[in-house]
């Protein structure tokens, strides 16, 4: 049953993917958008014969706004060191989403069933596009869906609409089913997880417009044309990315329901072998030859070293749970002394005083301490 699914909605995705790279007429910009058809709420969520359980993650030891706080950072941080690399394009796409899944739990906390949840999601899911962009860089070996969308950002003539679909392909359909395997598709007492699963698909049409807009303001305006951002635009963005969210889960489902190696290899294999074909399928449209070098001349008097967001941030919280947190030491205001006293030990307790604040993991050297 989960196979046959899979195929029908791979192909009802491969055609909302050509529909959304190549662009499509559609009505006046500015029109309300279509409503968000929630057919994916409609299939139920099947038993698995695993049943693990969420837990701390890397960058996030306990679930709290700090850990989406720390990987909006991280984000940054990977957009503004790509520059106009066509890799950006991903990563700008993925900072909006995720500031968008924070200003959503911080607006409205009730907002999923299990916010917990979606915090260790996303620390996990995050983690994966972190360790394949750092194997990448070193040379490493990556997964197919992820080499075809490295491959193309490094040459060719794509656009930046298909630099945006192969990432979210790479990162969906090949990575979030492993981790949502991880965490568990139910919880303790057996019920579903699926609904909240589901509600991410309203986030991302909430996100789609910011999305387009960063990505067209600093890395190639023919987005405005693949991807107007108008009604017919955003249903056929919406579908293909809700068709390859529920592939996911029923492929979570399938590695959750893998009692051998030889069960979870072809698992696996099919998982691989999907995203793979997805990512040639998106990348084998290709503008005229010297696109490239246009999309570069563009990006190079665009590009914002101040990425555009989603908007302004909840105030972040005083303490972080994640790892890698830097505590800056308490700096002790100076004791007034009087002229011409000197004590003989002052200089060599103030040495001491300052290698034991450098010690403690301040992110900065603050020298001898004054008395």
């Amino acid at each position: 049953m989960a196979r046959g699914w899979i195929r029908i909605s791979a192909s009802l995705g491969m055609c909302a993917a050509a529909f959304a790279v190549c662009g499509a007429s559609a009505p006046a910009a500015g029109a309300d958008s279509p409503p968000n058809v929630g057919w994916p709420d409609l299939l139920p969520a099947l038993g698995t014969a695993e049943n693990p359980q969420p837990g701390p993650q890397p960058g996030c030891l306990s679930p709290s706004m700090a850990c989406l706080d720390y990987e909006i950072a991280r984000m940054r941080e990977a957009q503004q060191g790509l520059g106009c690399d066509h890799r950006g394009v991903f990563a700008t796409t993925y900072l909006v989403l995720t500031e968008v899944l924070r200003n959503t739990l911080a607006g409205d906390p009730a907002y999923f069933d299990d916010r917990d949840y979606l915090i260790y999601e996303d620390a996990l899911f995050a983690h994966y596009y972190f360790r394949t962009l750092d194997a990448w860089k070193s040379g490493q070996a990556v997964p197919g869906a992820w080499r075809v969308a490295f491959q193309t950002a490094a040459s060719g003539d794509a656009n930046a609409a298909q630099d945006m679909l192969l990432g979210i392909n790479a990162h969906v359909q090949r990575d979030m089913p492993y981790v949502m395997a991880t965490l568990g598709l139910h919880r303790p007492d057996g019920s579903s997880r699926k609904a909240d699963h589901d509600r991410v698909n309203q986030l991302l049409d909430d996100a789609y417009g910011p999305v387009v807009r960063a990505v067209a303001a600093n890395y190639d305006d023919f987005v405005h044309t693949t991807n107007p951002d108008t009604p017919a635009d955003h249903l056929a963005g919406l579908e293909l990315v809700k068709t390859w969210r529920e592939n996911v889960w029923r492929n979570a489902e399938r590695l959750l329901d893998a009692t051998t190696l030889e069960q979870r290899q072809a698992v696996e294999q099919s998982i691989e072998s999907n995203a793979e074909q997805s990512a040639r399928a998106i990348a084998a449209i290709q503008q005229p030859s010297g696109y490239r070098a246009q999309r570069d001349a563009y990006c190079a008097a665009h590009f914002r070293r101040t990425p555009a967001t989603a908007g302004p941030l909840a105030p972040r919280p005083t303490k972080t749970s994640f790892k890698r947190a830097k505590h800056k030491p308490k700096h002790r205001r100076p004791r007034r002394r009087r002229r011409g006293h000197r004590h003989p030990g002052n200089r060599t307790r103030s040495k001491r005083r300052g290698l034991a604040h450098h010690g403690r993991g301040s992110s900065q050297s603050v020298g001898p301490a004054r008395r």
